[in-house]
């Protein structure tokens, strides 16, 4: 009985773990903290069978004592209403349906090789940001280990 329970023990996490990419879906994710510019958060990127079908991007800027900090906030999938998703050489284009400003680009670009990459450059920060915070202009998702490397603006 009691070889039967440490069995069993083993066994749990190896189930649990092939329930969890039984749908053929992988999370990608990774955290950051540039302290010389008092930014930090983090990054994730679904897949599906190498597809990407969502990204999340959280970016934190500290704000004055006692107060929160400015956030920005991107959430898109696939099967949301608020986006546009596209392929274009090798790349996964997701633009807003409803840009803050919709004369200037406002879309997310991603791409998936060994490491995956979130370009941002041409993501507009109003609409997604509290005041005193803006997107980074790259984050890149390393295939080994869990720090971003992150690219921010001017």
């Amino acid at each position: 009985m009691k070889n039967l329970l440490h069995c069993v023990v083993l066994l749990v996490p190896i189930v649990l773990a092939s329930f969890a990419h039984a749908d053929g879906q992988d999370v990608r994710g990774c955290e950051f903290e540039v302290k010389a510019r008092c930014a930090s958060g983090d990054a994730r990127v679904t897949l599906a069978q190498g597809a990407v079908i969502r990204v999340e991007v959280d970016v934190y800027w500290c704000a004055l004592h006692g107060h929160p900090p400015f956030a920005c906030t991107i959430d898109s999938s696939r099967t949301g209403q608020d986006s546009v998703w596209s392929e274009d050489g090798g790349a996964t284009l997701i633009a807003n349906g409803s840009p803050w400003n919709p004369d200037q680009p406002d879309r997310v670009k991603v791409t998936v090789g060994r490491d995956v990459s979130i370009d941002l450059s041409e993501t507009q920060s109003l609409g997604r940001c509290g005041a005193g915070a803006k997107l980074p202009q790259t984050i890149v998702i390393p295939a080994q280990g869990k720090i971003c490397r992150v690219r921010l603006g001017d």
